[in-house]
């Protein structure tokens, strides 16, 4: 087993190498192709790091298990000696000299007898003792999920690999050395340790907002102030760059709150990271665990309407307020749902823009890409044809036919475009789901690459991310996408400004301004609307309260709630222009921006 380990840390060992060179390559690379197979190669080897940390974690507990074991036996087996009970006995065995031999016979069994009565009571013993050394490290060494961890109830042990609030890291191959010994001292609960090395590993990275979320956590544990504990649940293992985002949304609301007080905060928002994989037994169990742990008052997620559809229930049932930045199915939310709200528009609005922006471009025809087992890409299907009927805008084909199906594993781009463009369609609609599946994605940017140059698309939020941006030409003019925000109408608000300092010019997505959203209506609510110890339910109630408002990314438009849906009447499209500005050569800005706004914006980062 210890040369298993060795091989497992070799192995680990060599491919976070591998990672830290596939990212410069990366940094330094222009062609937007190979970025983008560097990126796919990035996952890759996060999934295998991954891997190779879940196994070494495993076997190290073995060995700690089989340790305690050996030690534990040697000691009891030290403290019995079988000859000195088997002396002790005999010193009461009468003398059989003048016994004659029919009573010595059964005396000399009666006595074997007790011997025997004797040892296998101490073996007994010593059965139920190595029971107790196999069961106690599990007890003691159960993990949990974060420090004084003594609130925490029936943890899964491999459902605690993907909850951390600074035990270990999440984003896998992404450690420095310094942020290692950070989590290494969190882990031992020296703070003021952690607080020193996360600091440092903030100042050499410091677009990681899981340090900055591990560093706050510390803070929070060092000055052991009044700090309500919150989760938020994201996607990592499959889909970084939108984990990121929203975490850097729910690391900027917990580092504002603390950096408005003094040296040592009063209160503080703990933040536990926890990384549902896009995966829907993953999240279930996560939810699972999250309802039994009291101290956490909310949940910040889930990402994919998917995931949250078959989560629901559990955190209703658990009575645990979930708010999420992603999910704009229109199942969600149902009028019996009492827990759930979102900071994301539904997507009623997302394709009621879609149709306005067909109609105003004259494209009456369309063909529409979707993944009929998921439940977003469903919805947003449903929700098109609802609204098109209205616009006069006809689907040529049917939701059954396969060639249109983006989950498919053989999908065809040019039997999909010479099925359209044979009834004269000149405009795609894509709608694939937000990384629950294998291929959908991956099949929409194969379609986007093949479709002739007079072809107009037009796709859900999903591609709202920086794989879009790497396309390149292939989308400048001729992609449209839904999204919630986009950053110039935000540009000129405190939350842009703070972004810009803590992540030193990263470029503000949708999804960092939904999820900083979602924390300050739970932060309002919790410190200042809340005048009570909050509960789960008094939260709830805060936040159902029609007159419940709070201020968000922008600060034009206040957060309000109706029925756990979100107020706001307009969704935003965006397109892809060449952009100085941006780190992949390429930027997304407003559809309706002319040339003069963009050249206005290009020179805003000189």
């Amino acid at each position: 087993m210890d040369d298993q380990l060795k091989d497992l840390q070799e192995q680990l060992a060599t491919d976070r190498k591998l990672w830290n060179e596939l990212q410069n390559q990366l940094r330094c690379e222009t062609d937007p192709r190979r970025q983008l197979k560097f990126t796919n190669d990035i996952q890759q080897i996060n999934q295998r790091i991954i891997d190779h940390q879940n196994e070494i974690e495993k076997i190290d507990q073995k060995l700690k298990i089989l340790k305690t074991k050996q030690t534990q036996s040697e000691n009891s087996i030290s403290r019995v000696n079988p000859s000195q009970l088997e002396t002790d006995d005999l010193k009461t065995v009468p003398n059989y000299d003048n016994i004659n031999n029919k009573e010595s016979r059964k005396q000399k069994i009666g006595i074997r007898r007790h011997l025997k009565k004797i040892l296998i009571f101490i073996g007994c013993i010593m059965i139920g003792l190595l029971l107790v050394i196999s069961i106690y490290p599990l007890i003691v060494n159960s993990p949990t999920i974060c420090p004084n961890g003594k609130e925490n109830i029936n943890i899964n042990l491999p459902i605690s690999n993907f909850l951390s609030c600074g035990e270990k890291s999440l984003i896998s191959g992404s450690i420095l050395n310094d942020k290692s010994k950070g989590i290494e001292a969190y882990r031992n609960n020296d703070y003021p340790t952690a607080i020193e090395f996360f600091e440092k590993a903030r100042n050499k990275e410091p677009n990681d907002p899981e340090t900055l979320i591990y560093l706050n956590n510390a803070k929070i544990e060092k000055y052991k102030t009044q700090a309500y504990t919150i989760a938020v649940v994201v996607p990592i293992n499959t889909n970084l760059y939108t984990s990121l985002q929203i975490l850097r949304g729910v690391a900027q609301a917990q580092e504002e709150l603390l950096s408005k007080q003094q040296d040592q905060p009063k209160i503080g928002l703990k933040v536990l990271i926890a990384d549902d994989a896009n995966d829907v037994n993953r999240a279930m169990g996560i939810a699972k665990i999250l309802v039994l742990q009291k101290h956490i008052l909310a949940v910040i997620g889930h990402y994919a309407s998917d995931l949250t559809l078959k989560t629901r229930d559990i955190y209703e049932n658990g009575q645990l307020v979930s708010v999420s930045p992603g999910s704009s199915a229109t199942e969600l939310p149902r009028p019996n749902d009492h827990f759930f709200f979102r900071t994301i528009p539904s997507l009623k609005m997302n394709t009621i823009a879609v149709a306005r922006y067909l109609e105003n471009h004259k494209y009456f025809k369309v063909a529409v890409y979707y993944n009929p087992s998921s439940d977003f890409s469903r919805s947003f299907w449903t929700e098109l044809n609802n609204n098109f009927s209205a616009f006069k805008i006809d689907i040529i084909n049917d939701r059954e036919d396969i060639d249109f199906h983006l989950s498919n594993p053989f999908f065809k781009p040019s039997k999909a475009i010479k099925k359209a463009n044979a009834k004269g369609v000149k405009a795609f609609v894509l709608i694939p789901d937000g990384g629950t599946t294998n291929y959908s994605i991956r099949n929409a940017f194969k379609l986007i690459k093949a479709s002739p140059n007079d072809f107009v698309m037009v796709g859900a939020n999903p591609l709202f991310t920086d794989d879009t941006l790497l396309l390149g030409e292939d989308v400048v003019a001729r992609l449209v996408v839904t999204t919630p925000w986009i950053q110039t109408t935000v540009s000129q608000s405190n939350f842009a400004k703070k972004a810009e300092e803590l992540w030193r010019g990263r470029e503000i997505s949708p999804w960092a301004v939904t999820a900083y959203d979602a924390s300050e209506v739970l932060i309002q609510s919790l410190f200042i609307n809340i005048k009570d110890k909050p509960t789960r339910l008094n939260l709830r109630d805060n936040l159902a309260d029609p007159k419940f408002e709070a201020k968000g990314a922008d600060e034009t438009n206040l957060i309000k709630f109706e029925n756990g849906n979100r107020k706001k009447k307009k969704v935003e499209l965006a397109k892809v222009v060449k952009s100085k500005c941006s780190e992949f050569g390429y930027s997304f800005v407003p559809e309706e921006y002319q040339e003069q706004q963009i050249k206005q914006l290009e020179s805003s980062c000189n």
